[in-house]
């Protein structure tokens, strides 16, 4: 594969791939003036550069979780002792899979736009969660934010609604 397929393939310039050839980054040979790229070394170098963004992004998620948890106020819940054991495990596991940041364009609905705080909307293990959860928590603070101190003022005015331990184990009683 010559540099230029390779640069289409791999969404960058010719340069970075010329670059690439000169380095040893991807499997290359220069013949008359032209390098012969390996397309398995090309994939390779793919997964490799994406498996490390991927890691990025989950430690800078895990960091904005992290911070966002703390910040959340968790009213004390009412009912009866095994009622209010379950419901605080049961807002633990709604909390931890609402804290789902979305990245997007605001125009073309695509990633790589400013930072949006948001419930999440994708399919997750509390879409099919019995007890629904998950599901009151979505609807009742679905908004986006465009701060961190707004998102966690929407999540904790939702969480301060929610006192009562029956509501969490089956709030459509």
């Amino acid at each position: 594969m010559d540099a230029t397929t390779a640069a289409t393939k791999s969404k960058v310039t010719v340069a970075t791939i010329r670059t690439w050839c000169r380095t040893g980054v991807i499997t290359a040979v220069k013949t008359a003036g032209r390098w012969d790229i390996d397309q398995k070394s090309l994939r390779a170098h793919r997964r490799r550069v994406l498996a490390i963004r991927n890691a990025r992004q989950a430690r800078a998620a895990a960091r904005v979780h992290t911070s966002i948890a703390a910040q959340l106020t968790l009213p004390t819940l009412t009912g009866t002792p095994k009622q209010i054991a379950w419901a605080n495990d049961i807002r633990d596991r709604a909390i931890t899979a609402a804290l789902t940041l979305v990245t997007h364009d605001f125009e073309s609905g695509l990633p790589g736009g400013p930072l949006v705080y948001a419930l999440a909307t994708g399919p997750t293990m509390f879409d099919r969660d019995p007890l629904n959860a998950f599901q009151v928590l979505r609807s009742t603070a679905y908004t986006e934010h465009t701060t961190q101190a707004d998102y966690v003022t929407a999540f904790n005015q939702v969480l301060a609604a929610r006192t009562n331990a029956s509501a969490w184990i089956n709030p459509n009683a």
